[in-house]
């Protein structure tokens, strides 16, 4: 898989994964405006990639994006491990 992390205006950082056969520069361009859903309105939040790698079978976010000009950062394998912990609930 690849990965893209991205902060946003308010400076909350995510990481986004996706297909290998996607190109991250094809991939950031879609993220730059995808829409969220907050307090009842829909706004577009502008996330600006900051890292960009690929991440292996257990979660480690490793090598770098030539279409981007970006690499993977020590951080984004934590931030990628607690979005994947967060929100979780046996019901």
């Amino acid at each position: 898989m690849k990965y893209i992390a991205t902060k946003d205006p308010f400076g909350i950082e995510e990481v986004f994964t996706f297909p290998i056969s996607v190109d991250h520069d094809a991939m950031a361009e879609m993220l730059a405006c995808i829409k969220n859903h907050t307090h009842g309105n829909w706004h577009r939040v502008r996330r600006q990639p900051i890292s960009a790698g690929f991440v292996d079978s257990v979660g480690n976010c490793f090598g770098s994006s030539t279409t981007l000009g970006l690499s993977a950062r020590d951080v984004d394998s934590a931030i990628l491990a607690r979005q994947l912990s967060v929100g979780f609930t046996h019901e």
